[in-house]
């Protein structure tokens, strides 16, 4: 066929791309090899390129190689007679593409408070489509809204990925939280109308065991949207009312390596700390996590990080015996030192009780003293599960400790029934030597008194008589395995 015309060209081209005739550019210039022309077509095959984008692409439909130079090295197959056009990548797993995905607290209050004032959902709505698309360009990222109030973020590299997200959270904040590094804010002409929404986000990326599928429409799927998903769900498990940010170890890796090649501002020393999060499961899936500090009210937590590797390391070696007791109420303590003063009341056991910073960890030091000194499990495993209820009532309290602290108590608890009926076998085996003779008998009638037998079980179980308590508790530890075992699982099983 001769064309002597772009326009017959044009024409001919769009009804063969429009009716799916024509899926890739590949195959456009295929196509265009078997046709003669009076001209050069380079322009019309361009628009036909544009076109075939649009129709596509979906997610990446916004991407050329003029604004999006490493998105676009990572992305596309260029095509070696069109090197501005190419066709997308369909299956990828490179190290160098990292996805954030977000998700907005509060905006489905904000659409029904708002439903009388469509202006102010017009706004939002701009503010998630034009606003979102122009803070990820500055970046070199690609960022588009999705269903509702969920933001994908796709990267070339993790400094673009940490600093779109968090440029994000910084404008949809009334007050900026990231001064200084080189981070820019994109609310000004929004201000008058959105509220201060709160963000959590999670990122992935930086590992070629983890593929990003783009399906034929343009979609995203894959383990590394999934692995990004998971992470923003934990992030807003832990703070459901604040902006929190979650990352995985690669792309803290890929930031790191960034701040080496080509530094910026966000990679001076102090601008971010990130803190160890220790392992999140999804699906049979192990993913160790770390949370960026941005925000100067937060930066306090930078110092238990230490306590809390040390924790992350006992339970990875499964010390139940001898160390993860103690390495959590070591925590437990340098959180309650270096995080503001709280007084706080809560009901417990029929009384109210008043919590302090120093009575926490006046708490915590008697717990690990009945522990590691008296051998006195039971009691020291009571007063952590008193520990557990006064904590989790504190919300000042970081969610990343409280979170640990359920789990390991929720697992210590699980040995404290059957320690209990081994030393009793042994405490009546051993009458005449731990009680004396009139609290034998007292012991004897106590069993039809459930008060009064707890409190002289306490001081059997104290007694120095009972030379084999270490040796049974930690025979159930052994004993009980895999089953104490502490995995932070997150999204739906």
């Amino acid at each position: 066929m001769h064309f002597d015309s772009e326009l017959k060209l044009f024409y001919h081209l769009y009804r063969l791309i429009l009716g799916r005739q024509i899926r890739t550019f590949s195959a456009l210039v295929d196509h265009m090899d078997e046709h003669d022309c009076s001209f050069v077509p380079d322009k019309v095959v361009m628009h036909g390129f544009r076109l075939l984008k649009e129709l596509h692409w979906g997610f990446f439909r916004d991407l050329t190689s003029e604004q999006f130079p490493r998105l676009w090295g990572e992305l596309v197959i260029p095509h070696r007679t069109f090197p501005a056009a190419g066709d997308l990548k369909r299956n990828i797993t490179i190290s160098n593409l990292y996805v954030a995905l977000l998700d907005i607290h509060g905006y489905t209050r904000f659409c029904q408070e708002s439903r009388r004032n469509l202006s102010h959902m017009r706004k939002l709505d701009e503010f998630l489509h034009s606003g979102v698309r122009r803070i990820s360009g500055r970046n070199q990222a690609l960022g588009h809204r999705e269903r509702g109030d969920e933001i994908i973020v796709i990267a070339a590299s993790a400094t673009d990925a940490v600093k779109t997200t968090l440029e994000i959270i910084d404008s949809f904040s009334r007050r900026g939280t990231l001064q200084g590094m080189g981070v820019e804010r994109d609310r000004e002409e929004f201000q008058s109308v959105l509220p201060d929404f709160r963000v959590s986000a999670g990122i992935a990326g930086g590992n070629l065991t983890t593929p990003l599928i783009i399906t034929e429409s343009g979609l995203l799927s894959g383990f590394l949207i999934n692995t990004a998903a998971r992470l923003q769900t934990r992030a807003n498990e832990l703070a459901p009312k604040d902006s929190k940010c979650l990352v995985t170890q690669f792309v803290h890796k890929g930031f790191q390596k960034d701040s080496q090649s080509q530094p910026l501002p966000i990679h001076q020393k102090g601008a971010l700390h990130f803190l160890d999060n220790g392992i999140v499961a999804f699906k049979g899936v192990n993913v160790a996590a770390l949370e960026v500090l941005f925000r100067k009210k937060d930066r306090y937590r930078e110092k238990y990080d230490e306590q809390l590797t040390i924790l992350y390391d006992s339970l990875k070696m499964g010390r139940w015996k001898e160390r993860i007791f103690s390495d959590l109420m070591a925590l437990i303590i340098r959180v309650c030192e270096v995080m503001p003063d709280v007084d706080v009341k809560v009901q417990h056991e029929g009384k109210t009780v008043g919590l302090t910073n120093v009575g926490l960890i006046a708490l915590c030091k008697h717990a690990r003293e009945l522990y590691e000194n008296r051998e006195d499990y039971r009691s020291a495993v009571r007063l952590l599960l008193d520990l557990r209820t006064f904590c989790g009532a504190v919300d000042a309290l970081d969610r990343l400790v409280v979170d640990y602290l359920n789990r390991i108590a929720e697992s210590y608890k699980t040995l404290i029934d059957e320690f209990e009926e081994k030393l009793d076998v042994e405490i009546g085996a051993k009458l005449d030597s731990i009680f004396k003779p009139e609290l034998r008998a007292t012991y004897l009638a106590a069993q039809r008194s459930a008060e009064t037998l707890e409190k002289l079980r306490t001081l059997a179980y104290r007694s120095n008589a009972l030379h084999n308590k270490k040796a049974v508790w930690y025979k159930l530890i052994e004993d009980a395995g895999a089953t104490l075992n502490v995995e932070i699982y997150s999204g739906k099983k």
